[in-house]
């Protein structure tokens, strides 16, 4: 998602709006294949598309343009989830949300085009509706920089080099990486094909174009509106009943992305 960021004008909801059992209405943006089928689900992901056209997507799996492993995420998408591209606005009316959730969604827009979209996320929540934003931690990130060098000061072994190499990786490889993590694990002809159709890391938003502490989010999330700004782990959270949900968290209560920070604020 680059900077072409354009929110709809006097936006009207597109799109039916689920409920969890208690009532509550929840919004999982850019949810990719990690979502609760509870709540509505939204990204422009091609899972999205096949969860749509499950027999296209079988007939894909049984001839292996998709793989195995693709396939079997592909099961863990919610039917109903919308897809949609974020770069033309957010496809809800105002106030319609007691929760809007984005988990490593943010660090792919362009820096000027994150308060239009954080905007868009306070228009869709109602009054006292909580967001929820996850990120990688720049801090987190930097010191594991920092410690792997001053490792390699120390100690020129192997183990030191390979780990100042990660931390170096850690930070930058998304950034400037050309070609897209998931092609580069397919298949020689099928990682042909999905270059041709889908195009490079730029091209689909896998690129991160900026990145964010606590202290630097809290003041953009202050700035677009956002109020009592509190920092959050993978488990704790404003949300009633967050951990059941596993957003942040896996099946076995491991967290998902240890290198990330994790900020809640209101409406």
């Amino acid at each position: 998602m680059t900077s072409n960021f354009s929110p709809p004008a006097g936006a009207k909801s597109r799109f039916k709006v689920k409920r969890l059992a208690d009532g509550r209405a929840a919004l999982n943006l850019g949810c990719g294949t990690r979502m609760h089928w509870s709540w509505n689900n939204l990204d422009s992901s091609p899972y999205i598309w096949l969860a749509h056209h499950p027999t296209i997507a079988a007939m894909l799996n049984k001839v292996g343009v998709i793989s195995g492993e693709r396939y079997q995420r592909l099961q863990k998408v919610d039917p109903e989830a919308v897809r949609w591209h974020l770069a033309k606005g957010i496809p809800f009316a105002d106030n319609t949300f007691d929760v809007v959730y984005h988990a490593h969604l943010l660090e792919h827009l362009e820096r000027e085009a994150a308060p239009a979209f954080l905007q868009e996320c306070l228009r869709v929540l109602k009054k006292k509706g909580i967001i929820r934003i996850v990120v990688p931690d720049l801090e987190i990130l930097t010191n594991r920089y920092h410690e792997s060098l001053n490792l390699l000061k120390q100690s020129q072994d192997e183990t030191a080099a390979a780990r100042h190499a990660q931390a170096i990786d850690d930070l930058f490889e998304q950034m400037v990486r050309g070609e897209t993590a998931g092609a580069r694990q397919q298949r020689k002809l099928v990682r042909v094909i999905e270059n041709l159709v889908r195009g490079d890391a730029a091209k689909t938003g896998e690129l991160h174009r900026w990145m964010y502490d606590a202290y630097s989010l809290t003041r953009l999330l202050t700035a677009v509106g956002f109020k009592d700004i509190r920092a959050q782990n993978a488990f704790s959270s404003q949300i009633a009943g967050w951990t059941s949900f596993n957003l942040d968290t896996n099946a076995d209560g491991s967290v998902n992305k240890p290198e990330s920070l994790y900020l809640e604020g209101v409406k």
